[in-house]
């Protein structure tokens, strides 16, 4: 079972595929069966990686608080842990957030962001 150490916490993950990374971000309390019906397609074409976010699925449970940011501290790890630099975000529900909170914490390891049904949780 793979899991990466990021930060204070192991995060479950899988990869697909070869090309350019993807990083799917699921929403919360959703696991990576979330992504089933995407993953064959998608890692046609991409290093697809679909993950377990903290506190849920396969990744380790959590004893203290944490926010969106601390969990897009998580993706960095990955990240780094995964040895990519740059990526494309795929955010869903809170995983856009975190994505978002990704991009504005490292633009520069951003290839793309592409969120759906999330809120930014800004100011207007």
């Amino acid at each position: 079972m793979p899991k990466a150490t990021t930060g204070d916490i192991q995060i479950y993950y899988e990869e697909y595929g070869q090309g350019p990374p993807l990083i799917m971000i699921l929403g919360l309390s959703q696991d990576i069966t979330t992504w089933s019906f995407q993953t064959s397609e998608l890692s046609q074409h991409l290093r697809l990686i679909v993950f377990d976010n903290r506190d849920s699925g396969k990744s380790e449970r959590c004893s203290q608080n944490y926010t969106t940011e601390t969990m897009a501290q998580d993706i960095l790890g990955l990240m780094d842990y995964l040895g990519i630099d740059r990526t494309h975000l795929l955010g869903t529900s809170m995983g856009g957030m975190i994505a978002q909170h990704v991009a504005l914490m490292a633009p520069e390891r951003v290839s793309s962001l592409i969120l759906a049904s999330t809120t930014s949780w800004g100011e207007a």
